[in-house]
């Protein structure tokens, strides 16, 4: 399947307009969060190695991203699958797709 996309139609910024918007909710929920458990927002003052933890924050973002990518691998060949099985096998295996991609929170 090919698609006919006239970039030139595409609001130029839209994507990232849609990136920061989520990522200010996110950054905003993470603040209240925060505010939540340690009793304050952040600041630079307070006593931390903000350094080590970005490294901490660095290496478990990486570790989230692999298992994006492996479960974006597993549902593609759970779907491949689908596509060869018998018709009502199909549905287990869309079943099953569906769920791991519409996986929600954390798991906190």
């Amino acid at each position: 399947m090919t698609r006919n996309i006239n970039f030139e139609e595409v609001p130029k910024h839209e994507v990232s307009e849609r990136s920061l918007s989520h990522l200010q909710a996110v950054m905003y929920k993470q603040d209240d969060i925060g505010v939540e458990r340690y009793g304050e927002a952040l600041q630079h003052y307070l006593n931390y190695d903000w350094e080590a933890m970005a490294d901490e924050e660095i290496a478990d973002f990486l570790k989230y991203r692999q298992c994006a990518r492996e479960r974006k691998a597993h549902v593609i060949e759970i779907l491949k699958a689908g596509l060869r099985a018998t018709e009502s096998e199909s549905k287990d295996y869309i079943q099953i797709a569906l769920e791991l991609l519409t996986v929600e929170g954390t798991g906190k």
